[in-house]
């Protein structure tokens, strides 16, 4: 499985980086034809500025998207963020993360259809079969636009974890509450993937996130920009290029793949050694239903930081096991708790921490 690294210092270089990325691993006729609608597919976690690096670069997209309409394809960009399915929260999602200036710039599409269709999957690993959104699904193409984080729960979020937002709204943190332990919960990640199909994996790490990610850790010029068409191999060649041991990733666990089975192309792999978390959840040894009860001794948990708290409630209405309820400020059901860390990962002001 081929991937591409190429160092990248700054995004408005991009472009130049990505096409002879594209160069590498065959030409971006191989990949899109004139006439195709492509479907680009970043990563919108929630509603972020782009220097917190919460999500993936405009200035990234729009290099793109260039390429792509170079090409004669037909663009259109779409996510379906922690939050609920509605036009309106997407526009504003939209708007904070700067992707409003990827319109303003190129003919691309930016997608506000939250409609989804059940993909069936009879070989899942443990789904058999998942909502998928339907601009995905309709497009010619899709191609994955990553971000290159660390995570708390499942230490580093990039190609394969990127394809859960194809998952429409509330559904993704429902999943948390419905498959516990963290290989299961890994094996719906890539059934997810599995489902979506991405046809390349392109990844912004040009401006990565260490520490406590994916929303509340502290951006990191890492330089480079990743691409396969494999998305397990380009996680792995990631991890890889700055320090995470791909045996502590559940998602690459379950992939089952070893370096000599990835093939580098492109620059050699940068001197970086970033802080990573140790993930989280339930031991896979343990009976799920033991989950709310045992965690309290093995896991980190949400704290509240009421400083920072604007009492907007989006932690309680993503909690997948209503273990929040909200008075002043959040109060937290250590029973209830499972510890997948989603409250965390909405809050717009990081006002809770996996500590």
């Amino acid at each position: 499985m081929k991937v591409y690294l190429g160092r990248c210092n700054d995004y408005k270089d991009s472009q130049k980086v990505i096409e002879s990325g594209f160069e590498h691993l065959g030409g971006v006729d191989r990949y899109v034809s004139p006439g195709q609608r492509v479907l680009l597919k970043p990563n919108l976690l929630k509603g972020a500025p782009p220097e917190k690096a919460v999500t993936t670069h405009p200035d990234f997209i729009i290099s793109v998207v260039r390429i792509l309409e170079d090409a004669g394809a037909e663009v259109v960009i779409a996510d379906s963020p922690g939050g609920p399915s509605s036009k309106k929260f997407l526009k504003g999602c939209y708007e904070k993360a700067g992707w409003d200036r990827v319109v303003e710039e190129t003919d691309a599409e930016l997608s506000y259809d939250v409609s989804y269709s059940q993909v069936p999957l009879p070989f899942g690993r443990v789904l058999k079969s998942v909502p998928i959104l339907n601009v995905c699904l309709e497009s010619d193409v899709t191609i994955n636009l990553p971000k290159l984080k660390t995570h708390g729960l499942t230490v580093y979020t990039g190609a394969v974890k990127n394809m859960y937002g194809t998952v429409p709204g509330l559904t993704k943190s429902a999943f948390h509450g419905q498959y516990r332990g963290m290989q299961r919960f890994a094996k719906v990640i890539l059934d997810v993937h599995d489902a979506a199909s991405p046809d390349l994996s392109i990844m912004d790490g040009i401006l990565g996130m260490q520490g406590k990610g994916p929303a509340g850790g502290d951006p990191l010029k890492m330089d480079m920009v990743l691409i396969s068409k494999d998305a397990p191999a380009l996680d792995h060649a990631a991890c890889r290029a700055v320090g995470i041991d791909v045996n502590r990733v559940p998602t690459l666990i379950e992939s089952q793949l070893k370096d000599d089975d990835i093939e580098m192309v492109g620059d050699g792999f940068p001197d970086l050694h970033i802080d990573y978390p140790d993930g989280g959840t339930t031991p896979w040894w343990m009976p799920e239903f033991f989950g709310g009860l045992l965690a309290n001794l093995y896991m980190k948990r949400p704290v509240l930081y009421p400083e920072r708290c604007i009492s907007c409630g989006e932690c309680d209405r993503i909690c997948p096991e209503d273990a929040i309820k909200m008075n002043q400020y959040p109060k937290i059901s250590w029973w209830k708790c499972i510890r997948c860390y989603c409250c965390a990962e909405i809050c717009p002001e990081d006002a809770l921490e996996p500590r």
